[in-house]
């Protein structure tokens, strides 16, 4: 009697623990793995060259992985989501599999590659099976009291909570050793460079970053703000391309706290992976996000920016110098931190007026860990056009935030060195004398008129 093969699709879930898809599969019979690499998709998308290359790169890591279970893993070449369908369909028929398992994407585009797959392969007789590999509780699982989709955080939080409790959710080991010969894997190179000391790729090195983070994370609520600190889990790159799971980075959690369901529940930096959570169900509840289309459909929307101020921010000459060691943090790296990351946003949205797609695109064009649901959220939240956004008058002072979590300037000496021979006072925002003899920039904006012109307009 035949024995049953199944296809896993991989895409952001390149993993082989807490991997529902590969799990079940695995529990049916033989499983042969496919990553598809959607080149055309890929910028469309403004996925950044760093991201595509620690893809590549985790992508090996999980063949050797999987190639331990005797499991194969290929990567093709693709144009785009449409021709990734035809793939599938084409593999299925090449090895005769019985179905395609698969762990569900949320954005709009990848929901209707998956719905399309799902009615083709049907069609044909082929077994098709989704999971939720990406989230910790299922998607819609929780609503407000009128059975509608949650717009604001804090009560997402509670309901959230109050499901994971009651659940027992708990991450899937990794699958039995799979009796079936590995010939010749099709590998296609899609690999480009990125700081590999910074970022290296793999499962493996997700669970070095989260051990050597957990003893920290009774700090992280103190810690997390000050970009001088290494006090973040810097675990965003693994989360994104699924070499760790959520479900995993909470357990370890729980597990720090022996147990203690107050103190993990009171956890900030759990909360922290609750509002990724609450991002990918706004996006699921709202599909004119990804048309790149506000969250607050009678949101005020008044950037009439000059296009300079745009190309000053992106090239870190703004003459502000935390907003200009931010943004060479993000294009050295590949990666910035999350304070910065709001306060680069809305120095760029609300002080120059510049359209916060414009920031949402070319921050995906250089984040490692760029990923739509999260970088969307995070740009309308600043912009005051999202769920649960800041609001319209809340306006980050570069100059303050400089100075209350940077104090000393450390971190503006590191990534702006020509202001490293500064006082802890002129550092954060040198006179005009200092920028001269040191190559600085002058201000591109008057901070004070600019947010005066931007309350008049928001209000």
């Amino acid at each position: 009697m035949r024995k049953n093969i199944n296809l896993v699709w991989f895409r952001n879930d390149l993993r082989v623990g807490d991997n529902p898809a590969l799990f079940y599969a695995a529990e049916q019979g033989a499983v042969i793995g496919i990553y598809l690499e959607p080149v055309e998709q890929r910028e469309a998308h403004d996925d950044a060259p760093c991201k595509i290359g620690f893809i590549y790169d985790s992508v090996n890591e999980l063949r050797k992985k999987l190639n331990k279970l005797n499991i194969p893993l290929h990567s093709f070449k693709v144009k785009d989501y449409q021709q990734s369908v035809e793939k599938i369909v084409q593999l299925v028929e090449q090895y005769n599999t019985d179905g395609v398992y698969f762990n569900n994407e949320y954005p709009f585009n990848e929901r209707n590659r998956d719905d399309e797959l799902e009615k083709v392969l049907l069609g044909k007789g082929k077994e098709v099976k989704r999971f939720d590999g990406d989230v910790i509780i299922p998607p819609n699982s929780v609503s407000t009291g009128k059975g509608e989709p949650y717009k604001v955080f804090t009560p997402y939080k509670k309901s959230w909570i109050e499901f994971h409790k009651t659940q027992g959710i708990s991450p899937l080991p990794i699958p039995s050793k799979q009796d079936f010969k590995i010939e010749k894997q099709h590998d296609y190179d899609f690999g480009h460079d990125y700081r590999k000391d910074l970022w290296p790729a793999g499962e493996l090195a997700a669970q070095d970053r989260l051990k050597e983070f957990l003893p920290k994370a009774g700090y992280y609520k103190e810690h997390r703000d000050i970009p001088a600190v290494k006090g973040t889990s810097m675990l965003s790159p693994y989360l994104t391309v699924g070499a760790i799971s959520a479900k995993q980075c909470i357990e370890s959690l729980l597990e720090w706290y022996e147990g203690d369901q107050e103190a993990f529940y009171l956890d900030t930096w759990l909360s922290e992976i609750i509002w990724r959570e609450f991002y990918r169900q706004i996006i699921i509840d709202n599909p004119q996000i990804s048309y790149h289309l506000p969250f607050k459909k009678d949101a005020k929307e008044v950037w009439n920016g000059q296009h300079e101020l745009f190309e000053k921010w992106c090239q870190a000459e703004t003459g502000f110098p935390l907003i200009d060691a931010a943004m060479r943090q993000l294009i050295q790296t590949g990666w910035m931190h999350n304070r910065l990351r709001m306060n680069v946003a809305m120095f760029l949205n609300k002080l120059c007026l510049i359209d916060w797609r414009e920031g949402e695109a070319f921050f995906m064009r250089h984040l490692i860990d760029g990923d739509f649901a999260s970088n969307n959220g995070g740009w309308q939240w600043c912009s005051s056009t999202g769920a649960d956004g800041a609001p319209y008058f809340r306006i980050m002072s570069p100059i303050t935030q400089s100075q209350r979590f940077d104090p000393q300037g450390k971190f503006i000496r590191k990534l702006v060195p020509e202001l490293a021979s500064l006082n802890n006072k002129d550092i954060h925002f040198p006179t005009s004398q200092q920028r001269k003899e040191l190559g600085y920039p002058e201000p591109i904006i008057d901070y004070k008129e600019a947010r005066k012109a931007a309350l008049a307009l928001l209000s």
